[in-house]
């Protein structure tokens, strides 16, 4: 299986793979050499912009043209020597790229104000005027009539291996008073094109005449005109990249002679040496193979499929051990282990979760303070002694609906929403005895969550503490009950008129928030501390109670509760 299904295989892959990338390679290189040559010339056209920005300053400033109009003034040509010449040293003569720099009038073209770059001629005496006085008598006359048709262009100009770049300088109606001559170091400029890869020499030609030529061999290769891209051709031995390029109006060729040997010699080691690791590789994969699948994936499986396991619930899932390493081995063993201590560990700490719950639980729902019954007697009495109307009979059977609520013999910890709002119903009639016409209750609850299921005694308190607080201050107000469903939760606000002060806020979140208890806190605070404990033990973080202002500066307690189709009365 191994022979036939692997091993074979894989030297068909490898080979048909060898094969295809050879052809991918060898393209490849040629795609490289393009974007080689394109990089190279990109770096030579970039000094040459650089030298046209540079001859630009001439005109734009205005240090040649001032000194120019006072000469015409004053005729002190000794002044526009100096200023002249030593603006040319400033911007000119440290360039690498600029050989000879020359300024002259076109009234007066005898007068060459001139710099030069003595390291570009290995400081040879006097090099650079040698180079002012070969422009001198050789190439000004063609400069000078290129003067007439250059306008404020800038061109090229090649003279019998020189190369010059030459612009006008032009006065502020236009028109040319003076020319700037710079001759160019061209193997500094285009020596980029002997960076390109596998490059053995180069061409360049300015509108179809060679104006350098770095070790070509004698074969000529033109580049076609109108070539914008770079293109590479083989010609039997040789290879080539040419293309064309523009320089203001004028055209520049070049060409990169590519040695094709040295390439392809890389090509030739990379196939040699990827055979013959192809061939000590196959029985090392072969060994690997057999020795990974049986000393790590194997026993990784394993592992693998016994904490899916875990992962789904089966806390305490053993795993067989048959591991032929000691490593696995000790692994297996432990994860057996650590599977059996978390089964214990699991099952202690949700047995003592439940305790802690139910302990909780019942301590806040047994924090209820006799102070409100004593109330409630007060005036029951108070009723008895002043009429035998039917009042106090109303009054006695409200209170034994609170007393049955907050006894809960049977232990309840949650009923259903009408029946908590009984217990609503019984304080709040109490309470409207108590002040008459001078307290309102508006109700607007959402029938069909009346079988929802709710924590016991979590209503009471909040509308309690809205009375307290609301009416009992001023003797009279209002307080709003709504209670309607956001999805899978019961959203339930009290409101009522009283305003709340930064000390109540400080309160407010003192309470629902606090980590601490004051003994001496009020029955009805630690009622709101106690709902929202309550609701967060049972439904966790994200239900509990707000106390806010609404945009009336009216007070809005809001509990939110998850909804409970199911009965939990016993859990």
């Amino acid at each position: 299986m191994l022979l036939l299904g692997w091993l074979l295989p894989l030297m068909v892959i490898a080979l048909l793979t060898l094969s295809v990338v050879s052809s991918m390679l060898s393209r490849q290189i040629e795609k490289t050499i393009v974007s080689s040559t394109d990089k190279a010339l990109e770096i030579c056209v970039i000094k040459l912009d650089e030298i046209w920005t540079a001859s630009k300053y001439a005109s734009y400033d205005t240090t040649i043209r001032d000194a120019y109009y006072q000469f015409k003034e004053n005729g002190d040509e000794q002044k526009l020597y100096s200023e002249t010449t030593y603006f040319l040293n400033q911007q000119y003569k440290y360039d690498s790229s600029m050989l000879c720099t020359m300024v002259f009038l076109t009234d007066n073209p005898e007068r060459i104000y001139y710099t030069y770059n003595t390291f570009q001629d290995n400081n040879k005496g006097n090099a650079g005027y040698a180079r002012v006085n070969y422009f001198e008598k050789n190439v000004m006359e063609q400069a000078l009539a290129r003067s007439e048709e250059l306008g404020t262009d800038t061109e090229l100009l090649y003279f019998e291996g020189h190369l010059y770049l030459i612009r006008n300088l032009v006065d502020i109606s236009f028109q040319p008073y003076a020319m700037i001559v710079i001759e160019l170091q061209k193997e500094d400029i285009f020596s980029g094109l002997g960076s390109v890869w596998g490059a053995q020499s180069y061409q360049v030609y300015l509108d179809g005449t060679p104006v350098l030529t770095a070790d070509f061999p004698d074969n000529d290769i033109l580049p076609e005109e109108n070539v914008t891209e770079t293109t590479y051709v083989t010609d039997g031995e040789n290879n080539y990249s040419y293309g064309e390029t523009t320089f203001g109006r004028q055209k520049m060729g070049y060409v990169v002679w590519i040695d094709r040997n040295s390439v392809l010699n890389e090509v030739k080691m990379l196939r040699y040496v990827v055979i013959l690791v192809g061939v000590f590789l196959i029985p090392l994969i072969i060994m690997i193979f057999y020795f990974f699948n049986r000393k790590v994936s194997r026993p990784m499986r394993d592992l693998v499929r016994a904490a899916e396991e875990i992962a789904g619930g089966n806390y305490g899932h053993q795993i067989i051990t048959n591991a032929t390493s000691r490593e696995f081995d000790y692994l297996e063993k432990t994860f057996n282990t650590m599977s059996m201590e978390l089964k214990y560990q699991f099952e202690t700490i949700y047995q003592e979760e439940l305790a802690l719950k139910d302990a909780n639980i019942m301590a806040l729902q047994s924090q209820i303070n006799p102070h409100f019954l004593n109330n409630t007697l007060e005036i029951i009495n108070w009723e008895a002694r002043m009429s035998g109307s039917d009042n106090v009979s109303g009054m006695i059977e409200a209170l034994g609906t609170m007393l049955r609520a907050t006894m809960n013999r049977k232990q309840k910890r949650f009923v259903t929403l009408s029946e908590e709002l009984s217990y609503v119903d019984a304080y709040l009639y109490i309470i409207s005895k108590r002040f008459g016409d001078r307290f309102q209750v508006y109700r607007d609850i959402d029938e069909s969550l009346l079988e929802m299921e709710v924590p016991i005694l979590i209503i009471q308190p909040i509308v309690e503490n809205a009375v307290e607080h609301g009416v009992e201050e001023n003797r009279k107000g209002m307080v709003a009950l709504r209670i309607s469903a956001d999805w899978d939760r019961i959203i339930i606000e009290v409101k009522n008129d009283g305003e709340l002060s930064t000390k109540d806020r400080e309160r407010i979140d003192f309470l629902l928030n606090g980590d601490d208890k004051d003994e001496n806190e009020h029955h009805v605070s630690l009622g709101i501390r106690n709902v929202n404990r309550r609701i967060k033990i049972i439904y966790g973080d994200d239900c509990g109670l707000t106390i806010e202002s609404d945009e009336h500066q009216h007070t809005v307690s809001r509990i939110v509760v998850k909804m409970m189709h199911e009965s939990r009365s016993e859990i």
